[in-house]
C-alpha cells in the first residue's frame, strides 16, 4: 500500500501544491545563486577605452513631473559636467503643474545655448511620452538620461562616451546606480542593500554572461540611432526602460555595464513610497512579460539558457503571488496533514527531499547574494560587512509588498491600464539629511 494512501484526496492535493510552490520559489532562489556565481566572472575594473579625437555632441534628457525639490539640483549638476559646453545640450520635458516649471524655465533663460524647456500640456505617455518628445527634438548622436533625483558626477559623460563611441554595435552604456540617502531611515538602509545586490550581482552577471538585461531608467548613455531603429520609447507599459531594453537586444544591439562607474540617486524613504514604486515596477515587468514572451521563445539569436534567463528576468515579480499562495497554504497544510505523518512517513516520500532541497535554496540564496555583494563592496570599506543585518529589514519590506505587488502583477498580465504614479523625492542626502532645495517635515520620514 502506498504511503500516501493514508492521506485523503484533499490532504494529498495540499501536500502536492505546497511542494510545487516550494519548488518554483526554489528555482528562482537557485537562479539568484547562479547569478551570484556568474557575477564573480566580471571581477576587476573595466578598462576605459581611449577618448575620441573630438568629443561628440551629447544631449541630456530630463523628464520632470512636479519635482521642485530636486529639479534644480539635477539641472545644475548637468550644467557643471566636465564636458565641452558647446557640445552639451539639455532638453527638459516638463509635465508639471507646480513650481518645477518655473525652476526649469530659469535655467533655460540663464543658459539659452545649453538648456531647452519643453512644457507639455498633458502627461500623454507619462515618462515614456516625455522621453519620446525629447527624442523628437534631438539631433545629437548620443543621449544621456537622468531621473530628477539623481546627481551625476562631473566626469560621467567623459567616462561613458569612449565605451559607446568605439563600439558601433552598442546601444547603451549603463552605470551602477547608488544612493544619496542611505542612512535616512531603516527603509533606506534596507533598500540600499537591495540596490547594491542588483548592481553588484544581477547586472554584473547578466552583462558578463551576455544575457538579456535592462536599462535601469537613469544614469545611462544611449545611441540615438539605436532608439530610433526600434521605434523609440513605447508608453504601453509602466516600465519604459525595460521595454526599450528588450526591444534593442532582440534586434541584436549590445549594451555595456560599468559597475565601477556609479551614479547616485534618492531611495524612497518610507514604506508608502516604496509600495508605490514597487507596484509600478511589478506591473510593468508583467506587462513586458506578456508583450515579449513569444518573441523571446522564437528568437533564433538566443540560446536556451539565454531564453530561460530572459524569462526569469521578466517574471521577477511572479515570485510575489506565488509566495502569497504559499503563505496562505501554510496554516492549511499543518492543519490538514497529520503530525504523525509529517514526523515519520513523510520522509519516505519524494516530497521530502524536493521540499527540503528547494527550501534550503530559498534560505541560502539571499545570504549568498548579499554576502557576495558586501564582500565586493568591503574591498573599499570594510564597514560594509556590518550591513548584512539589513537583510532582516529587507525581508520585512519584501513581505509588506507581497500583496500589492501580486495585485500589480495580475493587472499587468491582464493588461489593465493605470496611471504612472511618480515616487515623491525630497532632495535629501546623508550628510545631516541636509535639504538641497525646499523643506521637508518630520512626518514625511515616519
Amino acid at each position: 500500500m502506498s504511503i500516501l494512501s493514508q492521506l485523503s484526496f484533499h490532504q494529498q492535493i495540499i501536500l502536492t501544491l505546497t511542494t510545487i510552490i516550494t519548488a518554483i520559489l526554489g528555482i528562482y532562489a537557485l537562479n539568484w545563486s547562479l547569478l551570484t556565481i556568474l557575477s564573480l566572472r566580471s571581477r576587476g575594473r573595466n578598462r576605459d577605452p581611449p577618448p575620441p579625437d573630438e568629443w561628440p555632441e551629447v544631449t541630456i534628457h530630463i523628464p520632470l513631473f512636479n519635482e521642485s525639490m530636486v529639479a534644480g539640483r539635477l539641472i545644475n549638476s548637468c550644467l557643471r559636467m566636465d564636458y565641452p559646453k558647446e557640445k552639451l545640450k539639455i532638453i527638459i520635458v516638463d509635465d508639471s503643474d507646480d513650481e518645477t516649471t518655473e525652476i526649469a524655465r530659469r535655467f533655460e533663460r540663464d543658459y539659452p545655448e545649453n538648456v531647452r524647456l519643453i512644457h507639455r500640456g498633458s502627461r500623454v505617455g507619462f515618462k515614456a511620452g516625455a522621453l519620446q518628445e525629447a527624442l523628437k527634438n534631438t539631433t545629437s548622436d548620443y543621449i544621456m538620461i537622468f531621473d530628477a533625483d539623481y546627481v551625476p558626477p562631473p566626469d560621467l559623460i567623459k567616462r561613458l562616451i569612449p565605451h559607446i563611441y568605439h563600439r558601433e554595435d552598442v546601444a547603451f552604456v549603463q552605470t551602477r546606480l547608488t544612493y544619496l540617502n542611505q542612512r535616512q531611515s531603516w527603509v533606506t538602509k534596507s533598500l540600499s542593500l537591495a540596490i547594491d545586490g542588483y548592481g553588484m550581482v544581477d547586472q554584473r552577471a547578466r552583462y558578463s554572461s551576455g544575457l538579456l538585461a535592462h536599462f535601469s531608467g537613469t544614469g545611462g548613455l544611449f545611441r540615438r540611432s539605436a532608439i530610433e531603429e526600434v521605434g523609440g520609447w513605447a508608453s504601453d507599459t509602466l516600465t519604459e526602460d525595460l521595454d526599450l531594453s528588450i526591444r534593442l537586444q532582440l534586434k541584436g544591439w549590445r549594451y555595456i555595464y560599468l559597475p565601477d562607474l556609479t551614479c547616485p540617486g534618492e531611495i524612497p524613504p518610507t514604506f508608502k513610497l516604496l509600495w508605490r514604486q514597487q507596484y509600478r515596477w511589478a506591473k510593468g515587468f508583467a506587462q513586458c512579460f506578456r508583450k515579449y514572451w513569444r518573441q523571446i521563445i522564437s528568437s533564433p539569436d538566443l540560446s536556451i539558457f539565454k531564453k530561460f534567463e530572459a524569462f526569469m528576468l521578466l517574471s521577477t515579480y511572479f515570485v510575489c503571488p506565488i509566495s502569497v499562495l504559499g503563505l496562505a497554504l501554510i496554516p492549511i497544510y499543518f492543519t490538514l496533514i497529520p503530525a504523525s505523518f509529517l514526523m515519520k512517513d513523510y520522509w519516505q516520500t519524494i516530497f521530502a527531499p524536493v521540499a527540503s532541497g528547494f527550501s534550503a535554496a530559498i534560505y541560502i540564496a539571499p545570504l549568498l547574494l548579499y554576502g557576495t555583494t558586501l564582500t565586493e563592496l568591503a574591498k573599499n570599506d570594510v564597514r560594509d560587512y556590518g550591513r548584512l543585518k539589513d537583510i532582516l529589514g529587507l525581508s520585512i519590506l519584501g513581505l509588506g509588498t507581497l500583496i500589492p505587488n501580486s495585485k500589480a502583477t495580475f493587472e499587468g498580465l491582464l493588461l489593465k491600464t493605470s496611471t504612472f504614479q511618480r515616487t515623491t523625492k525630497y532632495g535629501i542626502v546623508d550628510e545631516g539629511f541636509r535639504l538641497l532645495s525646499g523643506t521637508i517635515r518630520n512626518r514625511w520620514l515616519t
